[in-house]
């Protein structure tokens, strides 16, 4: 059985993987490769990606095992044993996926409430400078 859901999930979520694409990559191929991290925000925003298509292949995952599961609560329908272990997986499933994205929804929310890029100060920041006596 879980051999049977692996092969599934990896033959739909196979094109996913192999048209990936990063941000910047260019093909190792014509002499390129990935561009290298300089500082913290590079370094940040490589991770974000990462985070990202994790997010994205679990909430693929958990409505595959949903649909797979509600498909097999109505296979089993003369047995009724069956029939409930489906539609109980298929409840986790959905709970499984409610959590997923609400834990994305929040941190995006706190992500937009305390800044990341587009919330920087607009007028000039003073400078710290006060002891050489320049402005």
């Amino acid at each position: 059985m879980i051999k049977k859901i692996a092969a599934i999930s990896f033959i739909a979520l196979f094109p996913i993987l192999v048209m990936a694409q990063v941000p910047g990559y260019v093909n190792p191929s014509s002499g390129g490769s990935l561009p290298t991290i300089n500082n913290v925000s590079d370094l940040g925003t490589r991770v974000i990606g990462i985070v990202n298509l994790i997010v994205y292949v679990l909430i693929a995952v958990a409505v595959m095992f949903i649909v797979y599961n509600v498909v097999m609560s109505m296979i089993k329908g003369d047995d009724p044993a069956g029939k409930s272990a489906a539609l109980s997986n298929a409840g986790w499933g959905v709970l499984g996926l409610a959590i997923i994205l609400s834990i994305w929804g929040m941190v995006n929310i706190l992500v937009n409430t305390f800044g990341s890029g587009a919330n920087t100060p607009t007028g000039k920041i003073p400078s710290a400078d006060f002891l050489s006596g320049s402005k």
